[in-house]
């Protein structure tokens, strides 16, 4: 299973902004339990820099691509608000990395 950590930034005086195009995102891609579950749909903190907002998904077997095509026209939607960043990084679970070492996570 891979673990997909989305993490974004953007200038605070764009909150608004960017509330609403998140409201505008959901509504056009509405969760799908069939292509990942949401561990933590949406965290958000300020920042010295901004505010940085963050989620974490668990992708079922088999539907990495399917997620990221959504993921990426979702990024694209954001791309508009001046000062929005954002990356994903893609992590594999304890249970598939250690087998790569020639170990097994215990039960």
């Amino acid at each position: 299973m891979v673990m997909i950590v989305s993490t974004t930034w953007f200038p605070t005086g764009k909150s608004s902004e960017v509330g609403k195009k998140y409201l505008e995102v959901m509504k056009q891609f509405p969760p799908d339990k069939t292509i990942a579950k949401a561990i933590v749909r949406i965290g958000v903190r300020t920042t010295k820099d901004g505010m940085k907002a963050f989620s974490i998904f668990e992708v079922k077997e088999g539907k990495l691509k399917e997620f990221m095509d959504i993921a990426y026209k979702q990024i694209l939607m954001f791309s508009e608000i001046e000062g929005y960043k954002s990356e994903m990084e893609l992590y594999m679970s304890g249970a598939e990395a250690l087998p790569l070492i020639g170990l097994e996570m215990p039960e």
